[in-house]
């Protein structure tokens, strides 16, 4: 497979993998062997040679030194190399890491993050500035110290952090803390030595507001934040918020959103393909609806489910977040669960801009961790996995 492009590599060395037949002593070493032909070669480094080598057709591992440190020269050296019969594969040298922990002093707490392999694909990445996502909730306090410069600035004259779609004002301050604690676990800033970090280290929020100071929230602002986020290009929603009641209205502005919609699919601990929870419910291909997990990948008795009408299951148990006045603190709830999914998705768009929607939500369904306890209660039967997730774009 050629990986060139996708992961990154040492400048000016390839790694040979010598046939069986090429065995010590007569492993070639010198710079000048038919084997390097056409190749600008600085200097060879045998690295490993077992003695009487059965296993495989592979004999011994050279490292080759190149003159030129372009990645073409690494390129053009690999094609020569395997031409050759002596040689069984030629790669690059690879850069492999220690796998990322930020150094958020309560990173320990998140066992949603490692649950959901966050730091095996914080390898690959960690997030952009690039990247909006709109947390359509109670709003954000955009003041706390682990989320202000992560904080989206809306375009001249239509707000600042967002806008209040349920007062219709510049000003998206959260009240009740549910809007915040959701958007610390999308996107608190990561390795900034501050309380916790979400799943986008580096990301801009945008603090769609669509409640007062009460858990309700109104189906016409939710309405007015899809459109306001089709017209300001944010390519990502998380809703943490439904009901039992289905508007026309909502599912027509959801279908001609542009972007990918991630619900919570609810709190009652019912089955949402018999008493449906909106908007997680509807038919939208758009949607991703997401259930909530405890520690021991069981579903939480008070999350929905739905073998035909929920998607996926995260973290929503016991999940630590970004409060108000700057804080922390836990909450439960499909709610809780959704903010993962959603940086699963925005982490998906930083690697791959290119990405539609419907692409991303496959990509993530595909790479989930199948769960015995799910199956047959959600369609992909699994949670959410970063690392498979990467992965699946890898081989694309």
């Amino acid at each position: 497979m050629d990986n060139y492009n996708k992961y990154k590599f040492e400048p000016g060395k390839v790694l040979v993998d010598l046939n069986k037949n090429c065995t010590y002593p007569d492993i070639p070493t010198n710079h000048d062997h038919p084997i390097f032909a056409g190749i600008e070669v600085e200097k060879v480094e045998i690295l490993f040679a077992p003695q009487n080598q059965t296993k495989t057709d592979i004999g011994a591992v050279l490292l080759i030194q190149l003159k030129s440190k372009k990645k073409k020269a690494v390129v053009d050296a690999i094609k020569k190399l395997m031409a050759n019969p002596l040689v069984v594969y030629a790669e690059p040298d690879y850069y492999m890491n220690t796998y990322i922990i930020p150094n958020d002093p309560y990173y320990g707490y998140l066992w949603g993050m490692d649950n959901i392999k966050a730091p095996l694909a914080w390898d690959h990445i960690t997030g952009s500035s690039e990247i909006v996502i709109g947390v359509v909730d109670s709003g954000i306090d955009y003041n706390h110290p682990d989320l202000n410069n992560n904080m989206w600035i809306a375009p001249a004259n239509q707000g600042i952090f967002g806008w209040d779609f349920y007062r219709n004002n510049r000003d998206p301050m959260d009240r009740t803390g549910h809007g915040t604690h959701v958007a610390g676990t999308i996107g608190a800033i990561g390795n900034n030595l501050i309380g916790v970090t979400g799943v986008c280290w580096d990301i801009k929020l945008a603090a769609l507001k669509i409640g007062g100071n009460s858990n309700r929230v109104e189906t016409a602002a939710a309405i007015k934040a899809i459109d306001y986020s089709n017209k300001n290009n944010i390519p990502i929603l998380n809703n943490s918020w439904g009901g039992r009641a289905y508007s026309v209205s909502l599912k027509f502005a959801i279908e001609n959103y542009n972007g990918l919609f991630i619900a919570a699919a609810g709190n009652n601990g019912s089955n949402n393909d018999r008493i449906p929870t909106y908007p997680a419910s509807y038919t939208s291909d758009n949607i991703i609806s997401v259930a909530a997990i405890n520690q021991n990948n069981n579903l939480t008795s008070f999350s929905n489910y739905g073998f035909a009408s929920v998607d996926i299951a995260a973290p929503g148990f016991n999940i630590l977040s970004t409060i108000l006045n700057g804080g922390y603190g836990y909450k439960n709830g499909t709610s809780m669960a959704a903010p993962h999914v959603a940086g699963a998705a925005a982490l998906l768009k930083v690697y791959r801009p290119d990405l539609t929607s419907l692409e991303i939500k496959e990509i993530i369904l595909s790479g989930v961790d199948k769960q015995p306890g799910l199956s047959g209660r959600i369609l992909s039967e699994g949670t959410l996995n970063l690392n498979k997730m990467i992965g699946c774009i890898v081989e694309r």
